[in-house]
């Protein structure tokens, strides 16, 4: 009887911790007014027509890039240039950059010439393309993105223009059918809250590549990617998990500075990506992974408690009755408080599926765990 007490205790109390992270997402609900008026506000901005760089690392992009160069090219911004680093492509990437920087002189291609074999990757083709950018300020997207609107540089570099350092974006991805979309864009809805709702609440500890903003003195002063130029992924995440803080970090939640990903479509490709992506955490600031483990162990603690709770049922049915009593509070809690969160970032249709992707997520995720335990990936595409 203690131990049913103590897992259904385990049970609420999680429950409680993870209600905590769920009101923390929530500022991005109410802040609307703050990412329009406040971050958003070109009356702050010292200069509203500061030129930027918008730099793009592409490897094999060249059908990708043909969708996305428009698209930037017609943004309402005045001053900027794009900035396109081929990392050693070898399909038509060179040849297509080369077509669009005759046609308008906004577009500059860059090849690195000479990289150390240490560099290769992602952080020495993105550090190229910074040293070749000629804007203080920086815009940072991935050539299978496309911005949601023509103010997407505009609002996107604003609170640079207003003394920000960094300017924190969302990325989502597209919707298709199919589950494995709909568990792609719930990991990025739930992601994407977490880090924008952090920051919000003045505990900036991530960006996102797709979406990113800052200084070139910014990532000068860092020192780059020099502190963790030995693993794969990183140039998004750590850079600001190490040197972003409440003063220095903007966030900006406006629909129209949004950008959209093309989504993995096969489980092995989603597997590989999410492999990347995890290799980092270990290298992020302690009160960061403090952070992280009480969020993603509240969730973990709740499901295994039901577990048990569920496999005690052999002995005393009841405990059945208790078991789905709390997953259907969990339930309960998941599309009503989470609801508006998910349509903030343009997902509402996700709303109902809460219940069912969330274990569906934790589950894929201890995989990559144990993956990445036994070997590490290497590569950034």
């Amino acid at each position: 009887m203690m131990a049913t007490w103590a897992l259904i205790i385990c049970a609420l109390g999680s429950c409680t911790i993870h209600l905590f992270f769920v009101w923390r997402m929530r500022r991005i609900i109410a802040s609307r007014q703050q990412s329009t008026s406040d971050t958003i506000n070109h009356e702050l901005s010292n200069d509203p027509h500061a030129g930027v760089s918008v730099i793009v690392c592409a490897k094999n992009e060249a059908l990708r890039l043909n969708t996305l160069i428009p698209k930037i090219l017609e943004q309402n911004y005045q001053n900027f240039e794009l900035i396109i680093v081929d990392d050693h492509s070898t399909d038509q990437t060179q040849l297509i950059l080369d077509q669009w920087s005759t046609k308008d002189p906004r577009v500059k291609g860059v090849t690195p010439n000479i990289i150390k074999a240490r560099q290769h990757g992602k952080k020495a083709a993105l550090t190229y393309g910074i040293a070749k950018a000629s804007n203080n300020l920086l815009l940072m997207t991935d050539a299978d993105c496309v911005p949601s609107s023509v103010d997407w540089i505009d609002l996107m570099t604003a609170p640079l223009r207003a003394g920000k350092s960094v300017a924190l974006g969302y990325g989502g991805y597209s919707q298709t059918s199919g589950f494995l979309n709909a568990l792609i864009r719930y990991e990025t809805t739930l992601t994407g809250g977490l880090y924008l709702g952090q920051a919000l609440a003045g505990h900036p500890y991530m960006g996102v590549g797709r979406n990113l903003a800052y200084q070139k003195e910014f990532f000068v002063s860092s020192g780059g990617f020099d502190s963790h130029e030995h693993i794969p992924s990183g140039d998004d995440d750590l850079l600001i998990n190490h040197r972003a803080n409440s003063t220095n970090t903007g966030v900006v939640i406006d629909p129209n500075a949004f950008t959209w990903s093309e989504p993995k479509t096969t489980w092995m490709s989603l597997l590989r990506q999410k492999r990347r992506h995890q290799t980092t955490a270990h290298l992020y600031r302690m009160a960061s992974k403090i952070t992280l483990s009480l969020y993603s162990g509240s969730i973990l603690l709740f499901y295994i408690s039901v577990l048990l709770l569920f496999f005690n049922a052999l002995s005393n049915p009841n405990l059945y009755w208790i078991s789905f009593g709390l997953l259907i509070l969990r339930s309960a809690y998941l599309i009503g408080f989470m609801g508006p969160i998910f349509s903030r970032l343009k997902s509402p249709d996700l709303r109902p599926w809460t219940p069912l992707l969330e274990p569906v997520l934790i589950y894929m995720q201890l995989v990559i765990f144990v993956w990445n335990s036994v070997s590490k990936p290497n590569h950034w595409n």
